[in-house]
């Protein structure tokens, strides 16, 4: 399934942008669907039409400076037609006409001095929800919402310009008439608008909206993703697919598992139009009063979960174990930094700290490095690590290395050596850093992410070469992020925070998910 590519051609490329992604990304570290698709498919593309953060639908691209040229062209001379859909809380009355209601009018206002011109027409109401098209040619800045909030149409989810607060801009590009392309470029209209008009509510339009952050973005290079975070729906739930199976997590005590499968069951029915799953496992954390500590309230259904499944990530294959009560294996929040490692890696010593199930180590020896060394104290974990490693049938015996150590002690041994003679110092190249919040260190010691930060940036940018990369991140998500990204700037000469993978997406009063820094010498 090549979705959401919706068009290619040796010129042009045509793509479903999902809500809440940028076309570009604001600033260097967060990433767009221009930088999503140069991160994930190696693609150099030319912008031939942007769509605000919001607003889903199409999104065309121009794949050489050639056809770049000649869009500039089309726009000049005016040529293509765009035509969206849009949702809003109010019907069109013509002011000029005793506020009689019509079905199709126009806009002629200019904006920011500049002529445009937006057609509109009553599609369809429901519930209280009026659905309009707009036709443009060459838009102008926010040209559909200004020009519906003039005509007293405001769009659902625009507070910017007087549209009712939603969890979504309602606005969608469906369809693009463009010169050269022989047949129009069609995006359906979005789910969330057919349910709101259908009088629907609560987890089905949740579900709807979350499924149109993420489309089918993530599934062009892995199997494995995110489908709801925590945060997005009314329910404190996240939901995680692993190649055919859904590992569902519970962060309320109140809800048992068997309540809350009831509860989430027309949710799963919605999104099994979406993807295919085998079987389900959920997991509730709750405590227990005798002992004080978590324990699992767990329920499946469906196939039986097997005790090991490959999640494929472009040409890696992850074990992960959705039976294992403390983590699966992967973390899925940091696809994109594997990826970017994976690019810088040629020929480069690397260092991954908390190496967990060395994903990151994997990725690294794909993308060429000369010397990936995994450093972890859970022996268990590094076995995980090389059962990972065989998978890819990579060379363990020279290029990839396991060390069972602590992490702190390693780092102290390394910078004693460095000390000590200098001159003879193998210095690393690229280093990850991806402490756990709390961890036990042996003999009754601990390790705290926050009290140990400081001294781990300040040891890693000492064993550095002379233009070397580390990758730090950490969940630590009451953490203070202030603290976290000061301790790095004062050693690193450059700390870029980098966004999550898009199907992590930022939510409204909720902290960031996981903090990932790239920091250069």
């Amino acid at each position: 399934m090549n979705y959401p590519i919706i068009y290619e051609d040796n010129d042009w490329l045509a793509v479903d942008k999902a809500t809440g992604v940028t076309t570009h990304a604001a600033r260097f570290g967060d990433i767009g669907i221009v930088e999503w698709l140069a991160l994930h498919q190696n693609r150099e593309l030319h912008v031939c039409s942007r769509l605000d953060k919001g607003t889903s639908g199409i999104l065309l691209f121009a794949k050489h400076a050639k056809a770049s040229k000649q869009a500039q062209g089309i726009h000049e001379q005016q040529t293509s037609q765009k035509s969206y859909r849009f949702v809003s809380t109010k019907r069109y009355k013509d002011s000029r006409g005793g506020k009689r209601q019509k079905d199709s009018w126009q806009v002629t206002e200019p904006l920011a001095g500049k002529k445009c011109l937006t057609k509109f027409r009553l599609l369809e109401k429901g519930h209280g929800y009026f659905c309009y098209e707009a036709v443009i040619g060459r838009g102008r800045t926010h040209q559909i919402r200004q020009h519906a909030a003039m005509s007293g149409v405001p769009i659902l989810g625009d507070t910017e310009y007087g549209g009712k607060d939603f969890t979504r801009l309602c606005l969608h590009c469906c369809e693009v008439h463009w010169p050269g392309i022989r047949q129009d470029i069609i995006s359906s209209q979005p789910d969330s608008f057919s349910l709101l008009l259908a009088g629907k509510n609560g987890l089905v339009i949740e579900g709807a909206i979350a499924w149109e952050r993420r489309l089918g973005w993530p599934a062009l290079v892995t199997n494995s993703f995110r489908l709801i975070q925590r945060g997005e729906l009314s329910l404190p739930v996240s939901i995680d697919l692993y190649e055919s199976f859904l590992s569902i997590a519970s962060f309320s005590e109140e809800l048992g598992s068997a309540i809350l499968k009831k509860k989430i069951a027309p949710l799963l029915e919605y999104l099994s139009t979406k993807i295919t799953w085998k079987g389900v496992i959920l997991r509730c954390h709750i405590k227990n009063p005798h002992q004080k500590k978590l324990i699992h309230d767990v329920l499946s259904w469906g196939d039986p979960v097997p005790e090991q499944i490959l999640a494929l990530e472009h040409d890696l294959a992850f074990g992960v174990n959705l039976n294992d009560s403390q983590h699966v294996g992967l973390f899925l929040d940091q696809r994109d930094s594997r990826r970017r490692v994976h690019k810088i890696a040629g020929s480069r010593r690397v260092a991954n700290l908390f190496s967990f199930t060395c994903s990151f180590s994997a990725a690294a020896l794909d993308g060429g490095a000369e010397v990936v060394f995994s450093v972890d104290l859970a022996g268990s974990t590094l076995a995980r690590g090389k059962d990972n490693f065989a998978y890819n049938a990579m060379d363990i015996e020279h290029r990839g290395k396991f060390i069972e150590e602590d992490v702190c002690k390693w780092l102290n041994r390394q910078e004693r050596r460095l000390l000590a003679d200098p001159d003879s110092f193998s210095y690393w190249d690229l280093i990850i850093c991806d402490p756990p919040v709390f961890a036990s260190a042996g003999r009754g010691r601990s390790f705290h992410v926050q009290k140990q930060w400081p001294e781990l940036a300040r040891q890693i940018r000492l064993l550095l070469s002379e233009k070397g990369v580390a990758l730090f991140a950490n969940n630590h998500r009451a953490g203070n992020a202030s603290f976290y990204l000061a301790e790095l700037k004062k050693h690193f000469d450059k700390v870029t925070q980098l966004s999550a993978p898009l199907d992590f997406p930022s939510l409204q009063g909720q902290p960031d998910h996981v903090r990932i820094y790239w920091c250069e010498v």
